[in-house]
């Protein structure tokens, strides 16, 4: 794989797949998106309201618009959700950094999601999630030490940065949520 994924010359619409595994390589979540942009906070996707996805054993589909941001240089990948589907309006996963790879139809990224996930309510409700699974698949997936320790200070940093409104959780998400409807995102 790669390091270089979708970057500012990347046509607009252009099909990005999210291809999430479990720590020992199983499948997990797997997510299609159509290129919103690039910027300085990373690679903006766009996912449209009854778009489905899967991952073992569950398949689903997005109940609303929702954009996801990807950092090749973060330890989180966030999801911005609107009004009128799952009770999030910010869901981050606490991952390893995208691996991006190139495909006849557009970019494939993959992470490693680690379980801890920041989470925003459309309540103001903001807490850290699914600590108990981190610590279950740290012993049965044998975690390093480090990735322990990096995924923890992720998921705090993320947890400060969201609090604060600190970018790119400062309304930026919502921001691109109004580009999915635009004209110059192309739909399937």
């Amino acid at each position: 794989m790669t390091s270089s994924g979708p970057d500012a010359s990347t046509p607009i619409g252009t099909p990005v797949h999210l291809d999430f595994r479990k720590y020992d390589g199983s499948e997990h979540w797997q997510e299609d998106y159509r290129l919103l942009g690039v910027d300085r906070d990373g690679v903006w996707l766009g996912m449209r309201a009854g778009t489905p996805f899967a991952r073992p054993g569950m398949s689903t589909y997005a109940r609303s618009d929702t954009v996801r941001l990807v950092r090749t240089d973060a330890r989180w990948a966030a999801c911005f959700n609107a009004p009128g589907g799952p009770s999030a309006h910010i869901y981050v996963d606490i991952v390893t950094p995208v691996q991006w790879r190139r495909t006849n139809e557009g970019f494939v990224g993959t992470l490693v999601d680690i379980d801890l996930d920041v989470v925003e309510r459309f309540d103001g409700q903001l807490y850290i999630d699914d600590e108990d699974e981190f610590e279950e698949h740290t012993a049965a997936f044998g975690y390093p030490e480090r990735l322990v320790a990096d995924s923890r200070r992720a998921a705090d940093e993320v947890y400060a940065a969201v609090q604060q409104r600190r970018p790119p959780f400062d309304g930026r998400g919502d921001r691109w949520l109004q580009r999915i409807g635009d004209r110059e995102v192309p739909q399937e």
